[in-house]
């Protein structure tokens, strides 16, 4: 069963009662959801209060709780220390991952992303996609020719037919989309590599002190085209004033990248299923239990 997002936006109180998530709004609002159902909890106003029990029961069920900062872009996340019986055993071969085996698992990951982008350059209908299907095949172990780099810098320049957009993680509209879709698919991503028994601050390719989330970062990249389909293929103009900021619709959409469809080897399967998948498959690599990843490609 595929896990249920929430977003919460107005004024109240999330607490626990009977295994059931309860919120208290303004006007008498009150809905209960069943905590096994939930995947992620999104909280975008800075007016909610929520008990520590309520943060205990959903950790203790691995699920995501993303809070949002003032203008409505997560900012942080709530993830439990472990949620996987044999944790010990993955991290520590994590932690003991060799430069040649990160190497290894980086190229898979960096081709995979260019593969994607390549396809979804085609299905807009723009060009370049060979370009990145070729550059795909020649990512080395480790990619020392930055070749995840240079991939970025040719579709961000084709992807849209404005000539004047230029990707900007602080920046505002097509760019505060993505950085929303980004920003959850961030979460989901973490999430499932804490399922997994892997720990996130260890990266493959990101390093940074002060970043947690390195591991996410890494395995999100080949999921990235997933979010941008949604904001560079908008057909119903739901983005289309988008300069004005994000509203609940636009960020309604982004949410649906979490179930859209993706083919992991000869299987179809929802995009959060596909990242429980993929982590799965990189912490069995770890373990020397698979030399090929699990990673998604368009359907």
């Amino acid at each position: 069963m595929i896990a249920r997002t929430l977003s919460f936006g107005s004024p109240g109180k999330l607490s626990i009662a009977h295994r059931q998530l309860v919120y208290d709004g303004d006007g008498g609002i009150h809905r209960t959801f069943p905590v096994e159902d939930i995947g992620f909890v999104i909280i975008e106003t800075g007016q909610m209060v929520v008990t520590t029990s309520c943060l205990q029961a959903l950790a203790d069920q691995n699920v995501a709780v993303v809070i949002c900062d003032d203008k409505h872009v997560p900012s942080a996340q709530l993830l439990p220390f472990a949620a996987h019986s044999t944790a010990q055993e993955t991290v520590e071969a994590q932690l003991a991952a060799t430069p040649a085996v990160q190497g290894r698992l980086w190229r898979q990951i960096v081709r995979a992303k260019l593969l994607n982008q390549s396809e979804l350059l085609v299905r807009l209908g723009r060009p370049n996609a060979l370009r990145l299907k070729t550059l795909a095949d020649e990512v080395k172990n480790g990619d020392p020719s930055n070749c995840e780099a240079q991939g970025a810098r040719i579709y961000f320049q084709t992807i849209r037919t404005d000539a004047d957009f230029l990707r900007d993680q602080e920046g505002d509209g097509l760019n505060a989309a993505l950085n929303y879709g980004y920003a959850v698919l961030r979460a989901a991503v973490a999430r499932a590599l804490v399922g997994s028994g892997l720990v996130c601050f260890r990266g493959v390719h990101h390093h940074n002190r002060y970043n947690p989330f390195c591991l996410a970062d890494d395995v999100m990249e080949p999921y990235r085209p997933f979010v941008d389909q949604y904001v560079f293929g908008d057909t119903d103009g739901v983005f289309e004033n988008i300069d004005d900021g994000l509203t609940r619709p636009m960020k309604a959409r982004l949410l649906q990248m979490l179930t859209c469809d993706v083919r992991i080897g000869s299987v179809k399967r929802p995009l959060m299923l596909g990242v429980t998948s993929t982590t799965a498959s990189i912490a069995k690599y770890y373990l020397g239990k698979t030399k090929e990843l699990a990673l998604p490609s368009f359907v």
